[in-house]
Formats: structure tokens, sequence, C-alpha cells
């Protein structure tokens, strides 16, 4: 059984391999010439994938001693492999976009869009290490996406809401569907039909993502999850991070 303490442990572990990462990356930025915002993106370009491979590798590796800790507690020892999730061409077309900043007034903003992108990037790899383990397992877990923060945006608590359903990474779009600074995390079960991990209500969540499907219905728009989490913004200001403020 996975417990809130384990959930909490595995995103500490998470978030402070990307402390370190982001560090890097400040160090690295004050290096910068950005009188020469050209020279200055393409150091980046070459840059940021390496730090993103680097400690891509150490989540990993922290995600793996995680699951088998938690695996043994559940069922017995396992060795878990890792996945180091980086994608190269993923991490420069993020930094393309961001390098944008550096070609203006405030060529310093750039660096915080580029940090959010190395969490996510980071944190890649621990989350697809977790998910890749539940799919090799012959213990047959499930995973869920479990929100740490206070509160998680619309777009998360939709993906929550669905519980310990995922059975690999196609099924859960552990990396294509995580934003900057998100704080969930893809978390392995081996009794999930009957479990509860404290904070991580996914009923409650769907009841909101079933209002938020039938308002868009009623509109006529189109049943996406783009359509139905504005609409679950819209129903419940204060509820999401990123919920309508009146």
């Amino acid at each position: 059984m996975t417990t809130r303490s384990d959930v909490d442990t595995l995103r500490d572990a998470g978030n402070g391999v990307v402390t370190l990462a982001q560090r890097d990356l400040q160090g690295f930025w004050n290096s910068l010439d950005l009188s020469r915002p050209e020279a200055a993106r393409d150091e980046l370009l070459e840059f940021v994938p390496q730090l993103v491979r680097e400690y891509g590798d150490v989540a990993a590796t922290v995600a793996a001693e995680w699951y088998e800790q938690v695996r043994f507690t559940a069922v017995g020892a396992y060795n878990a492999t890792t996945v180091n999730a980086t994608n190269v061409e993923q991490v420069q077309r993020g930094v393309r976009y961001a390098a944008g900043r550096l070609f203006t007034d405030n060529p310093g903003s750039m660096l915080a869009l580029v940090a959010g992108g190395v969490q996510r990037y980071v944190l890649a790899s621990q989350r697809g290490t977790v998910a890749r383990n539940v799919q090799q397992d012959p213990s047959k877990p499930r995973f869920a996406r479990v929100p740490t923060g206070a509160k998680t945006c619309a777009w998360c608590a939709m993906l929550a809401s669905r519980g310990f359903v995922y059975l690999n990474r196609s099924t859960a779009g552990v990396s294509d569907h995580y934003h900057s600074d998100c704080n969930c995390q893809a978390v392995a079960e081996w009794d999930a039909d009957q479990h509860y991990i404290t904070g991580y209500d996914p009923d409650a969540m769907y009841a909101k993502y079933q209002d938020g499907r039938a308002a868009a219905d009623s509109l006529g728009l189109p049943l996406t999850d783009a359509n139905i989490a504005t609409q679950m913004r819209a129903m419940y200001p204060g509820d999401f991070t990123d919920s309508h403020t009146h």
C-alpha cells in the first residue's frame, strides 16, 4: 500500500534534483553575455539538453530506488529499471521559444521560462521511470497521477480524477501532459481497488470533471479535454490554481 508519506518522499526527492539542475542553470546563465542574444541562444541550445539529460539520470535513479522500496513493502523485492526521458529536440524547441525574450528590452525574463522547462524535462525521467516499471512489473501494479500541492490546476485535476487506472505511459501521457512547475507525481499502487491516499480524492475530482463536461456539452462545445478543463475553471473559482476569479 502506497502512503501519503511515500508520495511526499517521491515529490521531495524530485524537487531536490530539480533544485540542483536549476542552480546549475542559474550559474550558466550568469556566464552569458546577454548583449549578444544570438550567441546566448546558441550556448543555451547546447547546454540545456545536456543539463536535462544529466539530472534526468539522477531523477530516474531516485525514482527507481523509490519504486523498489515501496514495492518491497507491498509485495516483495524487485530490481527497477531507469528511464531517461530526455528528448533533445523537444528541449531545444522550448529553449528556442523562450529565446525570443533575449531580443526584447527584458532578456532576463527568459530564465524563468527555461527554468520551468528544466523542471518539467528533468521530472519526465522520474515519472517515466515509475511508469515503465509499472508496465514491466510482473506483480501488475497500476499507477495514478497524484497532485501533491495544496491546489492543482484544472487540467491536472481532470487527469488525476481517473485514479489508479493507468497501466503504461501511453495511456497516461506521462511526459506529454505535464506542464512546467507541475506538482503531480506518477505513483505506483498494488492495492488500487481499495486504496486511499490522504489528500487525493479522485472521486471528488471526477465529479467536477463531469460537471465541466456537462457544461461544455450544454454550450455546444466539442467535448475535448481543453474545453472541459475550461468549464471546470469557470464553475469552481478558487478550487484550482488556474480558476477564473471574479
